[in-house]
């Protein structure tokens, strides 16, 4: 605010007529109001307490069914990251979510949150990322545990995103030879190894491009199945087995309810299967191996303080995980008949 000096001239005699006392009087009172109101003005703009402008974060997440408890982890880490940096929603920090169920709904969503005002747009998933950036130029995006993003779109580059999205890359594809040489040690005659995938997902595609490549370079034939919804699961799910896979790899993307979903199925077809995260096999899968995801999302607090105070989505270099865990299921292995080889068994990071 900018303060104007009030100027009071007195007038000597001779110069202009005489005021009486009772007009001086008021006067220098009107002036001293004046001068009143201008000091409190400027101590209400000192005020430790005024109310400032809280931020906004508007929060779509990778889809999966209504109240996945997946999700719902994911969410609170990311909640914790934000904590990490002091941030806490409902004090001084304003956090609404759009929960899709299905990747068409990400545009929808986004674009509410974008109506409501949002400052920052974070999003879970490279469909979601991706809806997020062609909504908005301008609102800064954090895309989180996307899939590789220069060859998605994302971004212009690693070290300099450029525009108005930055992101932090879930390494699925830094995994697809490991995939390949895990499914191997473990299934010695295999084959064709299956890969369901969401057709959606550029991430997925970007995947099987080059575990579908590893895998002939070792003699293998990849063998892709489209599952865009939970009810293509099923349908996917047969094709492999009419196509004689021999083992199983699914990227994880439909929640636990998917994970509970293939990892039953596998079984009951007795197919070795591989996820992308911790969650598969918690949800009866036989393993994964993949970046912590929660580590991944609570990392995104980094990135939204970063933004708040003043960095540009432009010069925040695109991270990757730099740590993966290979994670088996006892019963699993048990269930199947099988046996985990010495040379598997010893980079297993955790068995459940």
């Amino acid at each position: 605010m900018t303060h104007h000096p009030i100027r009071l001239s007195l007038l000597h005699s001779g110069t202009a007529p005489r005021k009486t006392r009772r007009a001086l009087l008021a006067q220098l009172g009107h002036v001293g109001v004046l001068a009143a109101g201008l000091e409190l003005a400027a101590a209400c703009d000192r005020l430790p307490g005024q109310a400032r402008h809280v931020p906004r974060i508007g929060w779509v997440p990778i889809q999966s069914p209504t109240g996945d408890p997946a999700v719902a982890g994911l969410t609170q880490a990311l909640v914790s990251g934000l904590g990490d940096y002091g941030y806490i929603p409902g004090q001084n920090i304003q956090f609404e979510s759009r929960f899709p169920t299905d990747a068409s709904q990400n545009s929808g969503m986004v674009s509410d949150l974008l109506a409501s005002g949002v400052d920052i747009l974070v999003t879970g998933g490279t469909a979601a990322t991706l809806a997020a950036k062609q909504a908005t130029s301008t609102v800064p995006v954090v895309g989180i545990y996307v899939g590789d993003p220069v060859q998605t779109g994302l971004v212009q580059s690693i070290a300099k995103p450029g525009g108005n999205v930055t992101a932090i890359a879930n390494g699925l594809q830094e995994t697809a030879g490991k995939l390949v040489e895990l499914l191997r040690l473990i299934v010695p005659t295999l084959r064709r190894p299956g890969y369901i995938y969401n057709p959606a997902n550029v991430g997925h595609i970007a995947l099987f491009q080059q575990f579908s490549a590893l895998a002939a370079a070792s003699g293998l034939e990849a063998v892709p199945a489209q599952a865009l919804t939970m009810t293509d699961l099923d349908g996917a799910f047969q094709l492999l087995v009419s196509g004689g896979v021999d083992a199983l790899y699914y990227p994880s993307y439909q929640g636990t309810e998917g994970d509970r979903h293939v990892a039953a199925l596998a079984l009951a077809h007795h197919l070795v299967n591989m996820g992308a995260d911790f969650q598969y096999p918690q949800a009866g899968g036989l393993l994964s191996y993949g970046t912590n995801a929660p580590a991944v999302y609570r990392r995104g607090g980094y990135f939204v303080d970063r933004i708040l105070k003043g960095a540009k989505p432009a010069d925040l270099p695109v991270e990757f995980p730099t740590t993966f865990d290979l994670v088996v299921n006892q019963a699993t292995v048990t269930a199947l008949g099988i046996t985990i080889p010495d040379e598997v068994a010893q980079q297993v990071t955790s068995w459940i």
